[in-house]
């Protein structure tokens, strides 16, 4: 049916059990994962997991069988619940996804089956091939080997043996084998939640550890206001560190964007009645007029004349006596239909600039042809503190620092000045205090430039014949400038300067990346791309080695910085294996060359005493040797610690506790001590056995020896 990260999902009939209708009965078999099924520590706790799933709980698998084949397949089988699987339920999706309310009921479902997991509700393995849905509760089915295996991580010191999965919904922490967090089970929710509103998965085909590698980030659903968008965008965030704590943290945040999306229309709605109840009014009242206007005039006909009061007056005043006086609008109807507008236009002006930064328009000069910065400038007028405007400046900004660096890695220093000097009077026309730091450290880059610059020498102007260079000569110009960055960058790599340059040369990147500007597919400068990459990982490789892991991180993100500025897909797989290796080192704690403990010297051994029958010794004697006391507590069994809320089999009718045992202990060399002067053997008196000529101790595999023997291969002096 699917492949999951902890193994396979398969639909099968159970060929010894049958229905009441006399078919087979339907099941669910589930095979786990090679490397887990080959691990003894995640099996020993695997067994001691499965009691919890062997009843039907709801949201979680009915385990009723479960084995391991002669080839070392383990395998579990599920009783078969009906439904469909959430990736089966993604595949009929489109492009327009499904609709907000309607995907948070089906998340916040989800989410409540993580907050019951034991021991410390987190789960940290959600992906959607493992996610069966029915009409009565989403079923997780791979939670069995998900709690083993965060069992037998929390158990287990040895990083070693901690598996490399491959997902595109679990965080990539979990991937290289981190105990999984809430942080993880919130990066997970946020992805099931972009792939319902978008219809396509947030990394596509990569998974996140390669997309971690690649520095690939998802699209951003347009059908969502900026600030869902983000709180989304922060669920999704390939570093633990930055996301909402908990996935019902991120759900609660985007509910409530959702109830102030529809909250809007539902006043603009009651605004829009209240509009038309008055223009309703209006019409009534105009409707009514003439009629009785009509009636006072004949009234009036009827009447005598009046010779003091002018009949054109009259007859204005008495038109106006049965009028109905309009009604006077409504201040407060009038407020909010203002901020309602006002609200609606911040919304449009926002998205357009948005759209805008995408597209890379963020300066315009042509009022005609409006850019980002435009549209800011308009919606900071309409509500001059709003978040979502801020966070939109501030990427115009980083835009423009990012270009500004690049043109300082490759001399265009007066094209840099002129992006740092627009970004300087943005950063002050809106006080973004966020980007000061970035900008001052930039203008200090291109001064020291600009000064490098000064201090070069002269190049000789060009004379007017070689001005007039033919078309074919220019050619073969530019084919000698190019030739001569990659013997450069050549060179660089040979000194050293992969991605920082020193007295001797400039970075290998430096001479490379005008190149690749020109022509991003340029094969040798490509193939000098995989060379730097290739010796930085080396370098990594070599710290990892020495423990040293401040050296090999800064190592790693030099190559990771590469790989992904210019996708080099070669080179993911090596990177994301000495990322767990990192890990790896982290665990086994950091210890540089400099500062790693030296071996305890060995002190003279004392003459032994004369040796007596082998008596155990007290345990008040075994803590004076602090080597043995090591030594026993290194040999000693590793107890596996299961929750106190998980149920175990009891020991009266299934297997006793489980020990681990530990790796063997090379035994070290002990210093050979010098002959003994003499020796004196002791004879036990009660032996009745005993003629004076043999001894025999109580020890095991102890060979009788003639004491004529022992004393004729004595010295004279020690007989």
């Amino acid at each position: 049916m699917a492949d999951t990260a902890l193994g396979k999902l398969y639909w099968a009939q159970d060929l010894k059990q049958q229905q009441g209708n006399g078919e087979q009965a339907n099941i669910l078999v589930f095979t786990l994962l090679p490397a887990l099924a080959q691990d003894p520590v995640f099996e020993q706790v695997f067994g001691h997991v499965l009691p919890a799933y062997q009843k039907p709980v709801l949201g979680m698998p009915h385990i009723t069988d479960d084995g391991k084949s002669s080839d070392g397949t383990r395998w579990l089988v599920m009783r078969n619940i009906g439904g469909m699987l959430l990736s089966e339920r993604l595949t009929e999706l489109d492009d327009r996804g499904m609709p907000l309310p309607e995907a948070l009921e089906l998340l916040d479902g989800i989410s409540h089956l993580l907050t019951s997991q034991r021991p410390n509700g987190v789960f940290g393995y959600l992906e959607p091939n493992a996610i069966l849905l029915n009409e009565r509760s989403p079923c997780l089915l791979t939670a069995p080997v998900a709690a083993a295996l965060r069992m037998s991580y929390s158990n287990n010191p040895n990083e070693r043996t901690r598996q490399t999965l491959r997902s595109g919904y679990i965080s990539p922490e979990v991937l290289l084998g981190d105990t999984p967090t809430p942080e993880d089970d919130t990066f997970s929710i946020a992805c099931l939640a972009y792939h319902l509103l978008q219809g396509s998965a947030p990394f596509g085909k990569y998974s996140t550890l390669e997309a971690t590698v690649r520095n690939a980030a998802p699209s951003s659903i347009r059908k969502l206001r900026p600030d869902t968008w983000t709180a989304l965008q922060q669920g999704l965030n390939l570093k633990r560190v930055a996301r909402q704590k908990t996935p019902i943290a991120l759900l609660n945040t985007l509910q409530r964007k959702q109830q102030k999306k529809l909250l809007l229309p539902l006043a603009g709605l009651i605004a829009a009645g209240a509009v038309a109840l008055t223009t309703y009014q209006l019409l009534s009242s105009w409707d009514n007029a003439p009629e009785a206007s009509a009636t006072r005039v004949t009234e009036l006909e009827l009447t005598p004349p009046n010779t003091n009061t002018a009949p054109a007056n009259t007859t204005a005043s008495a038109a106006l006596v049965n009028e109905e006086p309009a009604p006077e609008p409504n201040e407060t109807e009038i407020a909010t239909q203002a901020k309602l507008t006002a609200a609606s236009n911040l919304r449009t002006l926002q998205a357009q600039a948005a759209d805008a930064i995408l597209q890379g328009k963020l300066l315009s000069d042509n009022p005609d042809s409006p850019a980002a910065l435009d549209y800011l400038r308009q919606a900071i007028a309409l509500e001059p503190d709003n978040t979502q405007t801020q966070t939109l400046l501030a990427q115009i900004i980083n835009q423009q620092h990012a270009e500004a660096e690049t043109l300082l890695n490759t001399g265009k220093l007066d094209e840099a000045s002129k992006l740092l000097n627009t970004a300087d009077r943005l950063i002050t026309e809106f006080t973004l205090a966020d980007s000061l730091k970035r900008q001052v450290s930039l203008e200090s880059a291109l001064g020291q430039a600009q000064r490098k610059q000064a201090l070069a020498p002269p190049e000789e102007p060009a004379t007017p014949a070689a001005n007039a260079t033919p078309p074919d000569t220019a050619a073969l110009a530019t084919d000698t400038d190019q030739a001569d960055t990659l013997a450069r960058a050549r060179e660089a790599i040979d000194y050293g300067n992969l991605s920082r340059g020193d007295d001797r040369s400039d970075s290998a990147i430096a001479y490379l990346s005008p190149l690749l500007e020109k022509d991003s597919k340029h094969a040798e400068a490509l193939t000098l791309l995989d060379k730097i990459v290739d010796a930085q990982q080396d370098a990594a490789s070599t710290y990892l080695r020495k423990r040293d892991t401040a050296k090999a991180r800064a190592a790693l993100n030099d190559s990771q910085d590469i790989i992904s500025k210019y996708q080099l897909g070669n080179r993911v797989e090596s990177q994301i294996a000495l990322e767990k290796r990192y890990r790896e080192t982290l665990a086994m704690g950091v210890f540089t060359p400099s500062s790693e403990p030296a071996a305890p010297t060995p002190a003279p051994t004392p003459a032994p005493a004369p040796v007596a029958p082998p008596v155990a010794p007290p345990a008040d004697q075994e803590r004076e040797n602090p080597e043995a006391a090591a030594a026993a507590a290194n040999t000693a069994p590793v107890e596996v610690r299961v929750s106190p809320d998980v149920p175990v089999r009891s020991a009266a009718t299934e297997l006793p506790p489980v020990q681990i045992d530990p790796p063997a202990v090379a035994p070290q060399p002990a210093p050979q001590p010098a002959p003994p002067p003499s020796v004196t053997f002791e004879v036990p008196a009660t032996d009745a056995d005993n003629n004076d000529n043999t001894f025999m101790l109580d020890v095991p595999n102890l060979i009788e020896v003639p004491l004529d023997t022992i004393k004729d291969s004595l010295p004279p002096a020690d007989r």
